[in-house]
């Protein structure tokens, strides 16, 4: 009976020294609460003896972390009801804010502040926009908005957790509304390839006008710079004419000046009295009579008909 007391009683010292224990694991601190009241002390990784019952020991992370909210309804303003399965939102709590947000926001202070504000801002989202744009036009820029809402208020009323990331699924709508939009989108696929297609039809003919109006200016302006190319050759052979008259013209004056400076040179009292005596032997006449007239052989002195027998 006394070794089966012996072995009870040293089995509650063993429960109740493990009890004592507690394991702080890395990336997170403790914090203490005793009779409901969070205590000032935090403490760092490792193990710590505590008071079982009085005292509470929780472990807090200080390190990355992803709340996964589910199932977050979007009711879009066209009257669609839609659902995102899965928001993921990656976050951190500061380790030396860690104690404060906890005491005023509770060790859950994740539910409040992003768990539900995602819910708040995916309902206000989804309010001003069709399904759509929830699900195609405006889907790609929704976890940036969503991310930037949350850390406005963090910033505003818990500072000390920041949101790094959030990853979204598309929404799913029901079966029917699912069918119904398919088959819009494939008439608007459709009349987009129309539209896309007559586009491109104006574009090849904008471009073929395009083309002939070139070559119709690159035409004229190759006969206007032929036609200039051959008034200027016009005129170029005229300025060559006119300068060759001119130097012509230039020739013969010189010419001209140069023979009457020589016949000025020439016309001495020798030279006129030569040219006279030629005359008077192409001009000579014989007479034969009584009466012989009178001969002027040079012009000052008469010749004396008597002296002559025959005149040459």
């Amino acid at each position: 009976m006394k070794v089966h007391l012996f072995m009870i009683t040293a089995f509650m010292s063993c429960g109740l020294s493990a009890s004592l224990l507690h394991q702080v694991p890395e990336g997170h601190v403790g914090v203490y609460f005793r009779g409901g009241r969070l205590l000032d002390t935090v403490v760092d990784p490792g193990v710590y003896l505590h008071l079982p019952y009085i005292t509470e020991m929780i472990n807090v992370n200080v390190r990355l972390q992803t709340d996964v909210i589910r199932n977050v309804p979007c009711g879009t303003k066209d009257g669609i009801l839609s659902e995102f399965e899965r928001v993921e939102v990656v976050n951190t709590l500061n380790r030396e804010r860690a104690h404060a947000v906890i005491k005023a926001y509770g060790v859950d202070y994740d539910r409040v502040w992003i768990h539900d504000k995602v819910h708040h801002e995916i309902n206000q989202f989804c309010s001003n926009k069709t399904l759509r744009e929830v699900h195609v036009d405006d889907f790609a820029s929704l976890d940036e908005l969503l991310k930037v809402a949350l850390q406005k208020d963090l910033d505003t009323h818990v500072s000390g957790v920041v949101i790094m990331a959030v990853r979204m699924t598309k929404p799913t709508v029901p079966a029917s509304i699912r069918r119904n939009y398919e088959a819009m989108e494939e008439q608007r696929t459709a009349a987009l390839v129309a539209q896309r297609t007559h586009e491109v039809v104006e574009r090849e003919l904008e471009t073929e006008r395009v083309r002939i109006v070139s070559a119709a200016n690159r035409q004229a302006e190759e006969s206007q710079i032929h036609t200039e190319m051959e008034a200027r050759r016009k005129r170029a052979r005229a300025e060559t004419k006119a300068y060759e008259d001119k130097l012509e013209a230039e020739s013969k004056r010189y010419s001209v000046e140069q023979e009457a400076t020589a016949n000025e040179a020439l016309l001495t009292d020798a030279y006129l009295r030569l040219q006279e005596t030629r005359v008077w032997e192409k001009n000579t006449k014989a007479y034969f009579g009584e009466k012989i007239p009178s001969l002027m052989i040079d012009a000052v002195q008469p010749v004396d008909p008597a002296s002559m027998q025959v005149a040459i």
